[in-house]
């Protein structure tokens, strides 16, 4: 059945049917008319795929449209991507542009410019040093965020939540990137709620954080924290309703 499927590269403007193959570029204009399975997908122009994908490697340095849900061993996108549906991938890195319109599900996720999920997002580990818009739930066992820009989501839930403001001349320099990405604004992380044992937090604004170890840092406004182990408060950082648990 492999030996059948054929590669196909698309360099100027042009389309193909759905179906089976091994490998498919697109450095030009093109779309593919139906679902695609293929071990390799390849964007460096304009692509689209009107259906359903299924990929091995899914790469983006171009300008990639899906129509339908997305299910890949790796997907990598460092120019932009569009998903009108879920993405399902085991490890996922994106620093360019990314936005799907349904629930997002990978082993690793990593995030260095800007993406937006209108679903939830799940993860074994999920790092991100750019800006970010879930309208759902955010869970992940390790969560680590630099913030490089506006980041928001309604929950975040996990075993260890870490939140941190660029310090080093590094991360301010990736943080400049990560606002030019998604429109400039505050570096900060907005949610209504956050839960994990492992809790720090810095330029944070929630109403209700919960954890057994909780740390509130800089530039943190919170309304409840509910904790049952142990508590410490920056001097610049402001608590309405501190309660143990």
């Amino acid at each position: 059945m492999c030996a059948e499927r054929q590669s196909i590269s698309i360099s100027g403007s042009g389309h193909l049917g759905g179906g089976e193959y091994v490998r498919v570029s697109i450095s030009g204009s093109g779309r593919v008319d139906g679902d695609l399975v293929a071990e390799e997908l390849r964007i460096s122009g304009s692509g689209k795929v009107a259906g359903r994908t299924e990929a091995g490697q899914i790469t983006i340095s171009g300008s990639g449209r899906f129509g339908g849900a997305v299910r890949a061993e790796e997907m990598r996108v460092s120019g932009s991507a569009k998903v009108d549906g879920p993405v399902e991938a085991k490890e996922l890195k994106s620093s360019g542009s990314f936005h799907a319109d349904g629930d997002v599900a990978a082993e690793y996720f990593k995030n260095s410019g800007s993406f937006r999920v209108r679903g939830d997002v799940e993860a074994d580990l999920f790092k991100a040093s750019g800006g970010f818009d879930i309208e759902g739930l955010l869970s992940a066992d390790k969560i680590e965020i630099q913030l490089g820009g506006r980041c928001a989501a309604r929950e975040i839930g996990g075993e260890t939540i870490r939140v941190e403001r660029p310090g080093s001349l590094g991360s301010a320099l990736l943080g400049g990137l990560a606002k030019m990405l998604t429109g400039g604004g505050m570096a900060e992380l907005r949610a209504t709620q956050i839960e994990a044992d492992e809790v720090h937090l810095e330029n944070t604004v929630s109403d209700v954080v919960r954890g057994k170890r909780v740390e509130i840092g800089p530039g943190c406004r919170i309304g409840t924290v509910e904790y049952t182990e142990t508590l410490k408060v920056h001097e610049d950082a402001k608590v309405e309703r501190p309660q143990k648990v």
